[in-house]
């Protein structure tokens, strides 16, 4: 890991000087933005992707699953100073280079698909596309949504299909996603810190909109078991658990949401038992209770801090509740959303309204905070089934690998909890808005991630061995 993060730096570096001595030759570069530092900063960030693709890398994996996490910050840095929306050249400029590797990489090295691949391919992109043309928000997402659907995820599911029969495959994609957890997390945690002074407001719960975190939240559930599978495979020490487990505690406690508490905090103890690092969870937790013992300021200055303040605003009614069902229901609390997406659907219940059509006729959101409701509303009873139907052959190819060992059950659990987080708290899948900043495909790249895992795992499995 620290050849990969030294190879990060080092072409961070190169792309700063690559921008910096086009900034001196040409004047008008670095006017884009609100200053010349956000101009310099974002034209580094594509130079970046530029060079980590196409420069030869002995992890170019990492540098192909990053683009969408990196791309994550690179919007938000961009705030309203860049034009937003999906079809943004500014949003969607990491992709389309993304795309021009990933389409460099199928000239150089032939494509080998079976004929249910192709098939899948070929379903995906007709379903999406036709669902993406009858929307009535086309104008505004069209390019993103031919970009993200007819080329960025397929050319994913290809370009992993290629590699993931390496002999390190598994090894390796657990480290990277392992190494893009640790980045996502420190990286929200610096937002957190940016947004709660945004423009002079000490409202934390403000930093929930500013990072985003009930969307990022779902991310995390999907990268957990490949943390956990890599600090397995490394056996690594309690400090370095401690602060991996710290990073997902940590944005939990800064989302101020309730869904992720009544989720995620349960999903980390069943992960961390169903790995077996039981003796070292509880050094962990014996860490946990020493730290509160050495500063009870802790615990009982509590109430004094501004964080007590904003948690008493969200979970004081979730803690007085009755039955988990109840706190659940808490936990979504989108009841008026979720009737208007099933109203939306009864006028259209074969095909729905079309991706994206929840921003422009349901209540102004993105989507109706429930993955159900917002199928229901945007792709009808064929989008329905169509999605739950690959959420369950994932699931069922997840679950196939259980059998000979037990570590390998994180994956179908991280993809229930995933889908127990999108049907709860909101729907996280292709991220295609109208006017927001972020636009990102990164929840089905981990999706796919996953499968190819899974896969990965029953093709070694199903190798003949030789004596």
């Amino acid at each position: 890991m620290v050849g990969l993060v030294s190879e990060i730096f080092k072409k961070a570096l190169a792309a700063l000087v690559v921008v910096s001595i086009l900034g001196k030759l040409f004047d008008q570069l670095l006017t884009f933005g609100e200053d010349e530092l956000q101009t310099a900063v974002v034209l580094a960030c594509y130079v970046y992707f530029v060079i980590s693709l196409f420069a030869a890398s002995r992890h170019k994996l990492f540098h192909v699953l990053a683009v969408p996490v990196f791309t994550q910050f690179l919007h938000l840095f961009q705030k309203y100073s860049f034009p937003a929306g999906a079809n943004s050249l500014w949003r969607l400029a990491p992709f389309l280079i993304l795309d021009s590797y990933f389409l460099y990489v199928f000239i150089q090295k032939p494509v080998c698909l079976g004929r249910g691949e192709k098939l899948f391919l070929t379903f995906w992109i007709i379903t999406q596309l036709f669902f993406l043309l009858i929307s009535p928000n086309l104008e505004n997402i069209v390019f993103g949504g031919l970009l993200f659907f007819s080329l960025t995820l397929p050319c994913y599911f290809i370009y992993l299909n290629l590699v993931n029969t390496a002999k390190h495959f598994r090894e390796n994609l657990e480290m990277y996603l392992c190494t893009l957890y640790i980045i996502l997390g420190f990286g929200t945690f610096g937002l957190v810190i940016v947004g709660a002074g945004y423009k002079g407001s000490d409202n934390l719960l403000a930093t929930r909109n500013i990072t985003d975190t009930n969307v990022t939240m779902a991310y995390f559930i999907l990268l957990w078991p490949f943390v956990l599978l890599f600090a397995e495979r490394h056996a690594l020490n309690s400090l370095i658990r401690f602060v991996l487990y710290s990073i997902l505690s940590g944005v939990v406690i800064f989302s101020f949401s309730r869904g992720a508490v009544l989720l995620v905090l349960p999903y980390m103890l069943i992960t961390t038992f169903l790995i077996g690092n039981v003796v070292r969870f509880w050094w962990v937790i014996a860490l946990l209770t020493l730290a509160l013992n050495v500063f009870p300021d802790l615990i009982f200055d509590y109430k004094d801090w501004d964080m007590a303040y904003f948690w008493t605003l969200r979970f004081g009614g979730v803690m007085a509740t009755d039955s988990v069902l109840d706190k659940l229901q808490q936990a979504s609390g989108r009841a008026e959303i979720h009737e208007i997406a099933y109203n939306l659907f009864l006028s259209k219940p074969l095909v729905g309204h079309g991706t994206g059509s929840f921003e422009m006729l349901g209540p102004g959101y993105r989507e109706a905070h429930s993955l159900f409701y917002t199928l229901l509303a945007e792709n009808g009873l064929l989008g329905l089934i169509c999605m739950y139907s690959l959420l369950f052959f994932l699931l069922i190819s997840t679950l196939s690998v259980c059998r000979g060992n037990q570590k390998y059950a994180l994956l179908p659990l991280s993809l229930i909890f995933y889908l127990a987080f999108n049907h709860t708290v909101g729907s996280v899948f292709v991220i295609l808005p109208a006017r927001s900043v972020t636009i990102n495909c990164l929840a089905p790249m981990l999706l796919l991630c996953l499968f190819f895992y899974a896969k990965s795992i029953q093709t070694h499995a199903a190798a003949p061995k030789y004596e």
